[in-house]
């Protein structure tokens, strides 16, 4: 190696690295280890956010919070039945 010219050493050493590269290359490990971070990250700012217990004075989220589970709440759970009629309302008209 040290008997070639500098630049022929250059060029073998960049293809070595692009050889290299190609053959450790794993694209479906990359993406499912990139997809695993970023929902861990997600899912601990959204515990964060939504379901710590900062301290006792309250934390800076309870509007959100009270806003999201009230959305919540409101999607999944089911009306109250309506009031039945009471015949004496009705005479007093």
């Amino acid at each position: 190696m040290r008997r070639l010219s500098p630049k022929h050493q250059f060029r073998l050493e960049r293809k070595y690295r692009r050889r290299a590269a190609l053959k450790f290359a794993r694209p479906q490990w990359m993406k499912i280890t990139k997809l695993v971070q970023w929902g861990v990250i997600s899912f601990v700012l959204l515990y964060a956010v939504l379901f710590m217990e900062w301290d006792e004075r309250g934390s800076p989220f309870d509007d959100l919070r009270n806003a999201v589970f009230g959305a919540v709440k409101g999607a999944f759970s089911t009306p109250a039945p309506p009031r039945p009629v009471q015949k004496g309302d009705q005479s007093r008209e």
